[in-house]
């Protein structure tokens, strides 16, 4: 299979859509598959002023090329009610939901490579009773692995993180010995595995 991406567009009322349309007119390498709704984007890109062409997927014929300039490929997902730009909506917080369980269940499927995330926000999804402290969180319970690195990443510096998401408070009772070996050799392992660094230079902050 050639390389895939799924690209979810975050919370709609927010900046994500924005953000994937505006990313369709940069020449993209390997397809991408925005996974929002349809309607969503084509009322954003009027709104922007955005001419962008949106190209229709389905599960059953997913694209083995990039899509042309000024296009997006889109698995359209369906709404719980109209968004309107700016202002959060309780009722849309499942559709945030279903985004990311789309991108995630695809890359276990091998459908993508990898999947790409627009922000989303907290709040309105554990108002809506569901609890949520991050993607991190959500993919960990949607593979059941039992150990997740988050990993922030520039050219020159990767930075992986032995808490996530937690209050303040509890964070120096999270950082164990155990807890902290067992981040630094699922680090070291993909560093050698997925970023082809032989010998990987790891530094305990």
């Amino acid at each position: 299979m050639s390389l895939r991406f799924a690209l979810t567009a975050g919370e709609p009322a927010g900046i994500g859509p924005d953000l994937c349309l505006m990313l369709a007119h940069e020449m993209q390498p390997y397809p991408v598959i925005v996974i929002s709704n349809r309607q969503l984007l084509s009322e954003r890109a009027a709104q922007l002023g955005l001419k962008v062409e949106l190209l229709d997927v389905q599960p059953d014929a997913w694209p083995n090329k990039p899509a042309p300039a000024d296009s997006m490929y889109v698995w359209d997902t369906p709404l719980y009610e109209p968004v309107v730009t700016g202002q959060l909506n309780q009722a849309n917080a499942q559709h945030v939901l279903e985004t990311l369980t789309r991108a995630g269940q695809g890359c276990l499927d091998g459908v993508f490579s990898a999947m790409i995330t627009a922000p989303v926000h907290k709040g309105i999804i554990n108002d809506a009773g569901v609890p949520f402290s991050g993607h991190t969180e959500f993919l960990q319970e949607l593979t059941d692995a039992p150990h997740v690195v988050m990993m922030l990443a520039t050219h020159g510096l990767r930075v992986a993180l032995v808490t996530t998401h937690l209050p303040l408070r509890d964070v120096a009772d999270a950082i164990t010995s155990e807890r902290l070996e067992t981040i630094t050799r699922i680090l070291h392992a993909d560093l050698q595995q997925k970023f082809a660094i032989k010998k990987p230079k790891i530094l305990v902050c």
